[in-house]
């Protein structure tokens, strides 16, 4: 304190020593942080650097991490876009080249093929596409690449294991990463004209999913959105709650997916795979930890978070990866559901089949159907899938 006049600028300056360095007699540094502060801005930094030492796996995760947006995270709560950083995160010494097969690019279910594999090594491991730079083991980082058909990438690793974990993903990247091709019907201009109706005040033409004609009374379906006030108690208690909300919402995917592959199929259940995987998106957990330990509410705080990556996929070119925005809010909303104890009662029962008009339809709306009082749906967003 006594030098402060002589401090021009605050500044924060982090030196990573992996293997370590001995800095006093029996002790080993491994991550040093020097400040200098003009004032009392850095407390919040030492409040912030005292959780970190409280938690070993956090500890070697920094120690080891070659992405230095990892550590600024841990230190200011706050994780630097990857545009800015882009040029600074370089490919590994280890790689290949590849391009994209799959007919609607590195969508959702690929993708979560892909991060699968690459968690069964221990290697880290990056995907480029272009200026941008993803986390091969994080779903969402490679759903934001916005890599879709005929796209070029580039795999790097680094690790004991890259060579094994480099050959595994190429030939799963030529095979298609399990991605089943989606089997749309031929749907004639006859078979859609083969009814007229009488009187009709106005017709719209829409792109159709199935053949055939359904006659019954519409139902307006709502899906019913969770919002939260920023409503805070002691951070334990809010950390055990995102922790739990997180492990019922996980139960609830395991078990629609269960079902839904009794009914329809392994490939048809499969979206619900890939939301399983997307809660156990590191970045997201962490970043909603952080407000929580900045005194908001798990509820407030994972909406936030939530809401901000939705936008990003929002914004992406490919329609198609645009489209998994509606999978990660589906995510987000059931999480929510959990944090606040509401219930999600499906749609309501009816004494007579339906047609349900809806803005769109999310795969846990639809998977609550009842395909004996639903005759057919028409939404005003989406697509025939």
């Amino acid at each position: 304190p006594a030098d402060r006049a002589l401090i021009r600028r605050t500044g924060i300056a982090v030196v990573q020593v992996p293997a370590g360095v001995t800095w006093n007699a029996g002790e080993t540094a491994r991550l040093i942080v020097g400040i200098a502060a003009k004032s009392d801005e850095h407390i919040d930094i030492l409040r912030r650097l005292t959780r970190v030492l409280g938690d070993k796996a956090q500890v070697t995760r920094l120690t080891g991490t070659t992405d230095v947006r990892d550590i600024i995270e841990a230190l200011t709560g706050e994780r630097p876009a990857a545009s800015s950083q882009s040029e600074e995160v370089t490919d590994y010494a280890h790689f290949f080249d590849a391009v994209i097969l799959n007919a609607t690019g590195l969508h959702a279910r690929p993708a979560s093929v892909f991060v699968e594999l690459a968690k069964g090594f221990q290697a880290n491991i990056r995907i480029r596409h272009g200026d941008t730079v993803a986390d091969g083991k994080s779903l969402l980082s490679l759903l934001q690449l916005g890599a879709s058909a005929g796209a070029s990438i580039r795999v790097s690793a680094q690790g004991a294991d890259a060579p094994a974990a480099l050959e595994t993903l190429r030939a799963a990247i030529a095979s298609g990463l399990g991605d089943e091709e989606e089997q749309q019907p031929a749907i004639s201009v006859q078979a859609m004209q083969s009814w007229v109706p009488q009187g009709a005040g106005e017709t719209i033409s829409g792109v159709a999913a199935s053949t055939g004609l359904a006659i019954g009374q519409l139902r307006q379906y709502t899906s019913q959105k969770v919002l939260v006030e920023d409503t805070p108690s002691d951070t334990l208690t809010e950390g055990n709650r995102f922790q739990e909300a997180l492990t019922a919402a996980q139960a609830d995917l395991e078990k629609l997916y269960e079902e839904v592959k009794t009914r329809l199929g392994s490939g048809k259940a499969a979206i619900f795979r890939v939301h399983a995987e997307l809660l156990n998106d590191a970045t997201l957990i962490q970043q909603t930890i952080v407000r929580v330990y900045q005194q908001h509410s798990a509820a407030w705080a994972w909406q936030q978070v939530i809401g901000e990556r939705v936008s990003q996929l929002q914004k992406l070119d490919d329609p198609v990866l645009a489209g998994r925005a509606s999978d990660l809010s589906d995510v987000g909303q059931r999480v929510l559901r959990h944090l606040v104890g509401a219930t999600d009662t499906g749609m309501a029962r009816h004494d007579r089949p339906v047609i349900l008009i809806a803005e769109d339809l999310t795969p846990s709306d639809t998977a609550t159907f009842d395909p004996d009082t639903v005759l057919g749906i028409c939404t005003s967003r989406g697509g025939p899938t």
